[in-house]
């Protein structure tokens, strides 16, 4: 028995040991838990970027110029839900940006401000886990963009003339897409979204804007090019996608977001595709302030742009009440690219 007896101490201490290593494991193990615990619920926030710019001159000597003055900004808000099987993500975002030129001859047309962009964006997905890592979710995923000031056809802020009219203005266009799919997201940085059978409207409240028929609603036109019917909306069903990059670098002095958008119309021509391109780079200068450099591209088959014909800087072309254009430049089918760069500050609430 006593020579058993250190043998039996020392088994009593391995076990010991190993309770130890086991209850420290199971400690790591529920602490992990906790932390994973404190990620769930709502997080939101926002920021605020701003485009200013100006120059003033007093008697300017020729050649010097003429007064310039610029302002606009973007504006984000989201607000994010994760829970342990789900998650629900948010986003609406705004783009305005316009500037004014002091004239230096009387037949330059009236001084004002010249719209430069406008853009209102908002977005939602709704996410259910399927499989037992946080990888594979059934998805809604939701979609709409207008713009918030009229803009004239001579792309000034307030019309020049009687003849001005409006060409776009809240909910003239509206686009909207409603997309049920799969999104796979193989790390927190990066998320691949497919809708076999997403849905694409554009919608067009105002019936004078309607007839001209470029921001993409059914219209029938003759053989001149005249429309002679319209309606104010356009239907899609297709396949979209989408995808989306996010991640810091340099100690987290910069910031990366891409987000890629693809849309096919099964009803009409799906082998043209809609593409939505955007992405932000933003440099931190101190807590919360950064200059961040904004570029997108854009293009939609049913969407008419501005063409530049003769190549002169200038895209002058006017829309007529039927639908015809006027002018050296015409109206076509292309992509439209932005780019900006922007003082901005962003806070967590």
């Amino acid at each position: 028995m006593k020579k058993f007896f250190p043998f039996l101490i020392l088994f009593l201490c391995f076990q010991a040991a190993f309770a130890q290593e086991a209850g420290n494991a199971r400690l790591d193990e529920v602490s992990k838990m906790v932390a994973l615990r404190d990620t769930f619920g709502w997080t939101t926030g926002g920021g605020i970027g701003l485009d200013l710019g100006g120059m003033g001159l007093l008697n300017p000597r020729v050649g010097a110029g003429a007064n310039r003055v610029g302002l606009g900004g973007l504006g984000t808000l989201f607000a994010n839900r994760k829970e342990a099987r789900w998650y629900w993500n948010n986003q609406f975002s705004i783009q305005l940006s316009a500037q004014r030129l002091g004239r230096t001859q009387t037949a330059q047309p009236k001084v004002g401000f010249q719209k430069n962009l406008d853009v209102l964006r908002l977005s939602s997905r709704f996410g259910y886990k399927i499989s037992k890592d946080d990888k594979w979710f059934v998805a809604i995923d939701g979609f709409a963009q207008t713009l918030a000031l009229k803009t004239y056809a001579s792309n000034y802020l307030k019309p020049i003339d009687e003849n001005d009219r409006v060409v776009a203005q809240l909910f003239s266009p509206l686009l909207a897409t409603i997309s049920p799919g799969i999104d796979y997201k193989p790390n927190a940085h990066l998320s691949f979204f497919y809708s076999p059978c997403g849905t694409q409207i554009i919608f067009v409240a105002d019936d004078a804007i309607a007839a001209t028929g470029v921001h993409g609603n059914d219209v029938t036109r003759d053989d001149l090019g005249r429309i002679t019917d319209y309606k104010n909306t356009f239907f899609g069903l297709g396949s979209e996608f989408k995808a989306g990059y996010n991640n810091k670098y340099f100690n987290n002095r910069l910031s990366v977001t891409n987000n890629l958008r693809l849309f096919s119309n099964y009803l009409d021509e799906p082998q043209n595709i809609d593409v939505l391109f955007s992405n932000n780079f933003s440099i931190a200068i101190f807590k919360g302030l950064s200059l961040d450099l904004l570029a997108e591209y854009f293009y939609d088959h049913d969407v008419f742009v501005k063409k530049d014909v003769n190549e002169d800087g200038i895209y002058d072309v006017t829309i007529n009440p039927d639908g015809t254009t006027t002018g050296p430049d015409r109206l076509g089918r292309g992509g439209q690219m932005t780019g900006a760069f922007l003082l901005k500050y962003s806070v967590i609430f």
